[in-house]
């Protein structure tokens, strides 16, 4: 029986207050508390019983008893919320120091109670009893507040103020001592995985090859009327004299060397007439891909990427 309760006692500490730092906490906080309430509605019992049974004389006995226990519930009580609370032990002490207090003002109650309480005649003790009861009522009071009040700055931080101020005080100084270098590394890596599946362009145009090389064909360049050396159609003339220049310029003609040799110039002058205007034109090209570059390209550039 006794471990079941003692159980039921730490599932509900755990549940509405948290981990409990002592075992000894949870069990006298619940007695108190509990023994507190218990001396209060006790209180409230003898004292309507003695009304009840109390005649034309009172039963000052009874009186006196429910008076007493009545007085200490409430700071009993009061003391048994500050034991549960996770707080400062100071507070409990203080609370403690009240109790006494009750329990003095209570015991100076039971020594002059009824002759000396709140008479005309001889010396009343009331006054004094009362202001002693007060002091210790408000010093339980005060403890109670204090205690509830820091408990509950404590669970809306989340953590008491001493760590929240260590944690950031650790927070700052890893900060402080991040690498340069290590950023760089993940900023690059951030950015080859970005770059993983994209299709790159260039100024917003598709890569192409722009190489292009030019090809010349020897047959056509090389290609001549070849009709002067059918044998076929060779002509023999005769000159009568005319000079060994004349001759040789006869031979030339019938060989086709004059047309063979502006048809090659010809054709020589146009394929390098080409060629520059190709050169020209992958310069321009290369010069406009480089004016046209892409975010990209220069985030590139900038990591030291090819």
């Amino acid at each position: 029986m006794d471990t079941a309760l003692d159980d039921r006692a730490d599932a509900l500490y755990r549940r509405y207050l948290g981990e409990p730092e002592r075992d000894l906490d949870v069990y006298l906080g619940f007695a108190l508390f509990i023994g507190g309430f218990a001396l209060g509605i006790l209180g409230l019992v003898l004292f309507g019983v003695e009304q009840a049974v109390s005649g034309a004389r009172p039963v000052w006995w009874l009186r006196e008893i429910a008076f007493v226990v009545a007085a200490l519930g409430l700071p009993t009580l009061m003391l048994g919320v500050t034991v549960l609370l996770p707080v400062d032990r100071r507070a409990s002490y203080a609370a403690g120091a009240g109790l006494a207090i009750t329990v003095a003002a209570a015991g100076l109650f039971v020594s002059v109670y009824p002759r000396q309480w709140n008479t005309t005649g001889g010396t009343d003790f009331a006054l004094q009893g009362v202001l002693v009861y007060a002091v210790g009522l408000v010093t339980v009071i005060a403890a109670t507040g204090a205690a509830l009040v820091s408990y509950h700055v404590e669970r809306t931080s989340g953590v008491p103020a001493a760590a929240a101020g260590d944690g950031e005080a650790a927070t700052a100084d890893a900060t402080d001592g991040e690498d340069e270098e290590a950023v760089a590394e993940q900023a690059r890596r951030d950015y080859e995985e970005a770059m993983a599946g994209a299709d790159v362009t260039w100024g917003g145009v598709e890569k192409a090859d722009v190489s292009r090389r030019l090809s010349l064909n020897p047959d056509e360049i090389d290609d001549v009327d070849a009709q002067g050396f059918d044998p076929e159609n060779a002509t023999t003339t005769r000159s009568s004299g005319s000079g060994v220049d004349a001759a040789v310029s006869g031979l030339d003609a019938m060989r086709g060397g004059n047309e063979q040799e502006a048809r090659s110039e010809d054709t020589t002058g146009d394929s390098a007439a080409a060629l520059a205007e190709l050169r020209q034109q992958q310069e321009h090209e290369e010069e406009q891909r480089k004016q046209e570059r892409s975010p990209v390209e220069r985030l590139r550039d900038r990591l030291g990427l090819d």
